[in-house]
């Protein structure tokens, strides 16, 4: 899975927002404002992910169980799924 062609991450002022542009801002007209957890998700999800491959690189990054990294992970993906932000 990765972020649908349109969906653009940027930080501004220290803060990271994700906008859907082109045609993704038709199914999406608005703004995600990321914690640093989700942006660095976010980054990963500009290319080919699995939900595995999104646990591993966070279990490396942050200091969490993996327990609670997988159910952070799933809950945004379901999220970003729900809003059709993503390609499976």
């Amino acid at each position: 899975m990765k972020l649908k062609e349109g969906i653009v991450t940027n930080t501004i002022d220290g803060e990271s927002f994700a906008i859907a542009t082109g045609k993704a801002a038709k199914n999406f007209n608005g703004l995600i404002k990321n914690n640093p957890s989700a942006a660095f998700i976010f980054d990963l999800l500009k290319t080919e992910q699995s939900e595995d491959s999104i646990v591993a690189a966070m279990l490396e990054k942050y200091d969490a169980e993996e327990s609670i990294i997988r159910a952070d992970v799933k809950e945004l993906l379901d999220l970003l799924k729900s809003k059709n932000l993503i390609e499976e």
